[in-house]
């Protein structure tokens, strides 16, 4: 399944063409024109050892360098255009991990979308943001909540734009959510299928699911995730502790050593002001018990409704 060969696909909006095989993704319209482009080629120097650890080096002067040893280093030439150079003998199911995280975050903010860490779903049109730490529970809450009939609108990248009056506006990513075992077993979602994984010992399984929301929509709730208590329960956030949540869960910090100008810095905290003005943000608090995650479902498309009247 794994080793086909690439093609065209569609995600966060953009038609994306590449080399390596990225099924996680839909496919794009025959004929479609692509906006970013991974090419199998040499990134024209020498690949990491292992020793070396992930390397980000955003100084080379042919492109910004990123590496994974042993799995695969890239080379982002420019806006529409990445070079993948696979290490011998990888399989190219482990290309995509990097590709569909930091890389595509990176050509995405070079784009200018606002990129959030986060799952997102859509709840009668409205789209809820989920944020948090990592073993948070993004995607077991997804989950929950696409169990419950809201379709999915990303797991991980959550890409967003500005129209002119300034209401974020989210593209979908693709039909696919990560999921440890004891979540998949406790949160049983119709027509999702269980993929194998993609090495043994890894945390999570990709479930890829049988449709999501393809089409852009708003953005109008983002929820921190904090998970512990014996009830749901929904706390606002004032406008400080919004922008400082959006900030916290934005992806471009983790790229905290690029050479951000002051046009960059500027463009990032004016889109988590915006953000905090046009969208509610709140602590979502979440019970431990997986089982009464449609608890947590219920009481967040009941704040939607009273937002809606």
């Amino acid at each position: 399944m794994f080793e086909q060969s690439g093609g065209l696909y569609d995600a966060f909006g953009l038609t994306i063409e590449s080399d390596i095989p990225l099924n996680e993704l839909r496919p794009a319209a025959p004929g479609a024109v692509p906006d970013i482009r991974f090419v199998n080629r040499p990134i024209g120097r020498d690949l990491p050892r292992l020793e070396d650890g992930i390397v980000m080096d955003y100084a080379d002067p042919a492109g910004v360098v990123m590496a994974w040893p042993d799995v695969a280093a890239f080379r982002l030439v420019d806006k529409g255009t990445v070079w993948v150079e696979k290490y011998p003998d990888v399989p190219e199911s482990y290309v995509a991990f990097p590709i569909l995280g930091p890389i595509m975050a990176w050509m995405l903010n070079w784009r200018e979308f606002f990129i959030i860490h986060a799952s997102a779903i859509d709840i009668n049109g409205k789209t809820v943001a989920l944020m948090g730490d990592k073993l948070a529970g993004k995607s077991t809450t997804a989950a929950a909540f696409i169990r419950a009939g809201y379709p999915l609108v990303t797991d991980d990248l959550l890409a967003i734009t500005f129209d002119d009056g300034g209401t974020p506006v989210c593209h979908p990513a693709f039909p696919q959510l990560k999921l440890a075992e004891d979540a998949a077993a406790n949160i049983r979602v119709d027509g999702a299928e269980a993929l194998p994984l993609v090495y043994e010992g890894f945390s999570k399984r990709q479930h890829k699911l049988a449709g999501m929301r393809t089409e852009a929509a708003s953005l109008d709730y983002l929820v921190t995730l904090d998970r512990g208590g014996t009830a749901p329960g929904l706390f606002p956030f004032d406008t400080a502790a919004a922008i400082a949540a959006i900030n916290r869960f934005s992806y471009m910090p983790r790229f905290a050593d690029a050479p951000w100008t002051p046009a960059d810095k500027a463009r990032h905290f004016r889109a988590c002001a915006t953000l905090a003005d046009k969208a509610t943000v709140a602590r979502l608090q979440i019970p431990d018990d997986l089982g009464r995650l449609h608890e947590t479902v219920e009481l967040v498309a009941t704040a939607l409704d009273r937002i809606e009247a």
